[in-house]
Formats: structure tokens, C-alpha cells, sequence
């Protein structure tokens, strides 16, 4: 296709977009599905990035990042947008375009059913745009109606309504077919469903982050980076094991007793069993109807990267690290300096070492690199695209809003497998 040159780059292929990394290009795609990643912080909620799938005529799916939150409002799921000045950029073996202050969007199909119902002449003939985009607006339209029976499923499950289910006993779990269902709820319970994974968001408030270091937050990115060697730190703090709630706070310290709850509500003499864990996550899922944000505390964690428990990982870390890292001592005073002028830190940390000791004298994992191996599932896990979907058990809670736990999971497993591979 011949390049049409805007005022930033020129419009190209989404399959020669390999040939402009580190460019600003305008791109004319078909949106397949739009996922907006948001946390609620203590100051107040805030959308951080909207992730789109999209596809031309060239190349089927491939990934957009939007970091303005009023572009992110704008994508709807089956429109056909020209997006302006966005920068080519790759991660890994992975090749994706995202957004810079002056990027924009403008929609040219919208709603998706004219698609379908509209011959291309119809549907391009509002549209002032110069010749070239013209041109491919053209090849896009045709290949989307193609493939329309393929893509067939965005129309059938955008308009999905909620029903009033009759639960059955509270032991039993609600078996859905789409995660549009299970976001139709009504009442708690707990669903069984399949979805893919798309992304591991890992709120970091115990430390300030620039807003360029905000994507540290999202670790598909960060799996792709030879050169972070910090994921296991920020993954894996001091804890319950149990309950999963960490025991240091946003800004670093040990937790205040009343920043904490005092009992452990999973413990049977409400004690909390400090350890190291995994530190709460978000885990992004999706299915062709709909994305689900899934809370992710310590033992669904140890699920989900294989029965690897947070104490093995960091062991193995501070193996390879302890130049730097020499102790879990040290490991506590670099995330918890509050804490060390009060003389808090050997009374936290006591049973982390005791079980980092016995781990590290276990003969059998004496020669098991599970930082190594914990590194790889992460990995293997945040390929989007490249992967089955999994049949996760998740609780829901209609009382919660989504980042402190509507949909919380519960295990994982492989759908075609009778039985669980993975048991917490």
C-alpha cells in the first residue's frame, strides 16, 4: 500500500509495522475488543491504560496501548478507527503501538451492525478523509465482512443482560459459559468459567513511581525485559500466608495495627501466619464476550504459578542476589525503613527466615532455581494469544467493588481435564 503521509508519519500496514519501531505512524484498524485496565488508589479511582485488540486486512490481531483516559472512553468493540501519531514499539519478540501526548483517534464505522448491513460504498461515503485512507478504509470494510462470521460473536454478546439467577445450595459453584454471565450477576456466589489470560496487573503503592515507570505495573511488559531483575521483589512481600493481606503498608513500614486487621480470618486461633507472600494482583482475563479483572491474594497466587510458594522464589532470588541481598533482614529494611528504627523487623521476619533456612537446606531443592522457573511460567502465562483458556473458580461478592475483591479466584485448571492439575 502506498504511504499516505500525515503531519507525524505515514499510514502503514499493521504487517509492516516491524519496519517502523521507534516511529510515529497512523494506523487504520478494526477493533476487536477493548480492555481498560483501572485500580482504585486511597487518593481516588483512576483509569492507567486501555488495552485494544485490533486487525486490518493485513495482519489479523495485533496490540494498541491508549494512555489517555478520554481516548479509552472513546473505543467501542466493532468500530473501525484511524488512529493518529501513535509510536511503534516492541517488547521482547512482541511488536505493538501505543499512544503519545499528541496522539488521537477518529471513529469511521460506528456502530458495528452497520458494518454488516451496509454495502462499502454506503459506508464510506460520509467519510472526509484524503485518498490513501480512503483506499483502506476500503480493504479494511471488505476483509471485516469476510470474516464476518468469525467476528460475528462481538454483535451477539455486547448486549448480554443480567438475570435474576436462582442459586442452588452455597457449596455448589455456578457453571458459566461467558464471562459477560458471570459480570450479569445479581447475587454472591461462586462461578466456574473459562477465559484466557491477558495481562497481570500488580498495583505498586508501597513506593512513589514516575509516570514513566507506571508500566512497571503491568508485567506482561516486564517478562519481555532481560534487563529487570526486579519482579520478584516487588511480587513478594512479609505477610499471612493464610488470609494473603500483606503485612507492610503503602509507603513501606510495617503495618500499624490499626492499618491491619489484628485476626486472621482464616486462621483457626485467628493468628496471622507470617511468611513471605505474594502480594495481592489483579489478573486480567477474557473471553470472546466480555474481560474480567480477577483479584489474585497469596494462595490462588501459589495456584496459579504452579504450587510455587512466594518463600522458594525469593529464596532462590536472594541466592543469586546475595551480594546485594545478603539476608531477609536487609530484605525488610530496603522495603520497610520505618521499621527498623522501631525494632520491628527481626520480630516479622522470624518465621520468613526459619522457612527460607529450611528451603535452602532441603537437599532436594538444592539444586532448583524456582526464581528461574517462576520467571518462566510468568512468561509462558502473559503470551496473549498463544494460549488455551483455563477454567478458573472465582468468588463473587455483589457487595465489593472490583479492586477490593467482587471477583476474587479461587483455583485454576485445564478445562478438558477431569481433575484439577493445581491445588492450593
Amino acid at each position: 500500500m502506498t504511504s499516505a503521509i500525515g503531519w507525524y508519519g505515514p499510514l502503514v500496514d499493521l504487517c509492516k509495522t516491524d519496519h517502523h519501531i521507534g516511529d510515529i505512524v497512523q494506523l487504520l484498524v478494526f477493533v476487536h475488543r477493548s480492555t481498560p485496565v483501572q485500580y482504585k488508589l486511597s487518593k481516588g479511582g483512576e483509569v492507567i491504560r486501555t488495552d485494544i485488540q485490533v486487525g486490518d486486512d493485513t495482519l489479523p490481531f495485533f496490540s494498541v496501548s491508549l494512555w489517555k483516559k478520554q481516548m479509552g472512553t472513546m473505543v467501542v468493540a466493532g468500530d473501525i478507527l484511524l488512529l493518529q501519531n501513535v509510536k511503534i514499539t516492541k517488547f521482547g519478540h512482541a511488536v505493538e503501538a501505543r499512544t503519545v501526548e499528541w496522539s488521537s483517534l477518529v471513529s469511521l464505522v460506528h456502530p458495528y451492525g452497520s458494518l454488516l448491513s451496509k454495502g462499502v460504498d454506503e459506508l464510506i461515503e460520509e467519510s472526509q478523509v484524503g485518498k490513501t485512507t480512503l483506499e483502506k478504509l476500503c480493504k479494511v470494510i471488505k476483509w471485516v465482512q469476510r470474516a464476518r462470521s468469525a467476528l460475528n460473536t462481538i454483535g451477539s454478546h455486547s448486549f448480554v443482560k443480567p438475570r435474576n439467577w436462582k442459586f442452588p445450595k452455597q457449596s455448589e459453584s455456578l457453571n458459566l459459559l461467558l464471562l459477560s454471565e458471570v459480570l450479569g450477576l445479581s447475587n454472591s456466589c461462586n462461578a466456574i468459567f473459562n477465559a484466557s489470560i491477558g495481562e497481570i496487573f500488580l498495583p505498586i503503592t508501597w513506593r512513589a513511581l514516575d509516570d514513566s515507570d507506571k508500566e512497571k505495573m503491568f508485567v506482561s511488559r516486564r517478562t519481555m525485559e532481560d534487563k529487570d531483575n526486579s519482579l520478584a521483589e516487588d511480587f513478594i512481600c512479609i505477610g499471612c500466608h493464610l488470609c494473603g493481606s500483606p503485612l507492610v503498608s503503602e509507603n513501606g513500614s510495617i503495618c500499624k495495627p490499626n492499618n491491619i486487621s489484628l485476626y486472621c480470618p482464616k486462621s483457626p486461633n485467628h493468628l496471622h501466619a507470617v511468611t513471605l507472600i505474594y502480594r495481592p494482583f489483579m489478573l486480567y482475563v477474557w473471553d470472546e464476550s466480555e474481560y474480567l479483572p480477577l483479584l489474585v491474594r497469596n494462595k490462588a497466587a501459589v495456584v496459579l504459578f504452579g504450587n510455587i510458594r512466594a518463600e522458594r522464589v525469593y529464596s532462590c532470588f536472594r541466592g543469586q542476589n546475595r551480594s546485594h541481598n545478603s539476608n531477609q533482614a536487609y530484605f525488610c529494611r530496603e522495603n520497610n525503613p520505618e521499621a527498623v528504627e522501631k525494632g520491628l523487623v527481626g520480630s516479622c521476619s522470624s518465621d520468613a527466615d526459619k522457612s527460607l533456612e529450611v528451603k535452602e537446606k532441603n537437599h532436594h531443592n538444592k539444586n532448583t532455581n524456582f526464581h528461574l522457573i517462576w520467571l518462566v511460567l510468568l512468561k509462558i502465562l502473559l503470551q496473549q494469544g498463544k494460549n488455551s483458556p483455563l477454567k478458573f473458580e472465582a468468588t463473587v461478592n455483589t457487595s465489593l467493588d472490583t479492586e477490593h475483591g467482587k471477583f476474587e479466584m479461587l483455583s485454576v485448571s485445564v478445562p478438558c481435564a477431569r481433575n484439577k492439575l493445581f491445588s492450593g
